[in-house]
């Protein structure tokens, strides 16, 4: 069982730094495994989730922007995580966000609804699929919220006071930053009340202990800094998995991680280690979830494209530091188009124009966990500038990164929906 929904980064109540009412989420991280330092292949919608059910970075699996309206579609050569498991015999399903094709059914998927949008009544299809289900078959349900995407609405009852709410140490903490953050958390409640509603049902069938529940997200909240950046706040993302008897319960896995292990791990899971994709760019994480084991990662990639704009950057992050390649420098950070809306970007215009934005940005995050001091180019850090691009642009040939050979171009459908011009930074 996968539930994962948009933008709603790492905040979250069983996560540190947030104010997040989310007793549900919290209660599923008490009985499972918290993925603490868990990160996207890209900090953008269709990209991250075809990473996550592919196992390979946008670049490899083909989407390199956002699918919207078949704009940028994952091609049905490649194999996802219900395709894999449609073939053990599981019956599979998706409600709600999908995001990157126009048709499941190349991929796997046997029931679907797109257009049950929002959490509330993804998660109605949901139940419904497990009321109506053969019992006697194993199942692979997604549902897919749109929330805690913006438009931020108040539609959450028990919103909490703007005054008490934990703003981000990324984005100015005023009036109109704890407003904002308020109606986020409200969202965020709005999921965490439909996930425990899945939870529920699997308990009340009787099913609770042999389904793997999880919960995770494509990327960081819509706020500037986040979302679309390779920051830590764009990429750090929610990841639980909860399976009674076979996951130790309340349990932190503090290795490097990244969405494009799931399904490695997942595959090991259900004792399918010989069907996983052998070119693919994840690994498994199960045998360091279920007994402790030393995972081989010590590091972990990113990358952005296209998404509303064309800003083509890849990136590497080890424990301490991280790397970005910034190919088309210049200054100031570009902003997906959902978060211009906020009046928090008023608020912070001016710096937002004048962020620094060279082809190398270096940073030591115990030090500078907010990484707005680059040190590339200093001295004192030349030999660890030299081996993480080294390391950064090897892979990017070995992946055959088309990134190297100049500018993405993207589908011609795509840009009659999105914004044609390439160089914007800031509206």
């Amino acid at each position: 069982m996968l539930v994962h929904c948009h933008d709603i980064g790492d905040l979250i109540g069983c996560y540190p730094g947030n104010s997040a009412d989310t007793p549900r989420l919290d209660e599923l991280a008490a009985q499972g495994v918290v993925l603490e330092r868990h990160f996207a292949a890209a900090p953008q919608c269709s990209p991250s989730r075809a990473s996550m059910m592919t196992g390979l970075f946008p670049h490899r699996n083909g989407l390199m922007g956002l699918q919207n309206n078949g704009a940028w579609d994952m091609g049905s050569e490649q194999v996802t995580i219900s395709d894999l498991l449609r073939d053990l015999g599981y019956a599979t399903a998706s409600f709600g966000i999908w995001h990157i094709s126009q048709d499941l059914e190349p991929f796997g998927v046997e029931v679907s609804d797109q257009d049950a949008r929002s959490c509330e009544s993804a998660t109605d299809r949901a139940l419904a699929f497990l009321d109506g289900r053969d019992p006697d078959r194993p199942f692979f349900l997604m549902a897919g919220y749109f929330e805690p995407h913006r438009p931020w609405t108040d539609a959450w009852p028990n919103l909490q006071s703007p005054a008490a709410v934990t703003v981000p140490p990324y984005l100015p903490e005023t009036e109109q930053s704890k407003a904002e953050m308020s109606l986020f958390y409200g969202e965020g409640s709005r999921t965490d009340e439909s996930a425990g509603r899945i939870v529920d049902k699997l308990d009340e069938l009787g099913i609770r202990d042999n389904t793997l529940m999880i919960f995770t997200t494509d990327h960081g909240i819509a706020m500037p800094y986040a979302k679309g950046t390779l920051y830590d706040p764009g990429l750090k993302i929610a990841c639980i998995l909860s399976w009674p008897g076979v996951i130790a319960a309340g349990t932190r896995y503090d290795a490097l991680s990244s969405n494009v292990d799931l399904l490695p791990t997942i595959m090991e899971a259900v004792d399918r280690l010989d069907l996983i994709p052998p070119d693919i760019d994840g690994l498994s994480l199960w045998a360091g979830l279920t007994n402790g084991a030393e995972c081989d990662r010590d590091h972990v990639y990113a990358e952005m494209s296209w998404h509303d704009f064309y800003e083509p950057m890849r990136g590497i992050r080890t424990e301490s530091h991280k790397l970005i390649r910034n190919f088309e420098p210049g200054t100031g950070l570009q902003l997906a188009r959902d978060i211009t809306s906020s009046p928090i970007v008023l608020e912070i215009r001016e710096s937002l124009l004048s962020h620094p934005h060279p082809e190398y940005e270096l940073y030591e995050l115990g030090k500078d966990p907010l990484e707005r001091n680059n040190l590339a180019g200093q001295a004192d850090v030349r030999d660890l500038e030299t081996r993480l691009k080294s390391d950064l642009n090897a892979w990017l040939r070995a992946t055959a990164d088309p990134i190297l050979d100049g500018r993405i171009v993207p589908p011609r459908q795509y840009f009659p929906v999105m914004d044609t011009d390439w160089t914007r930074r800031l509206p």
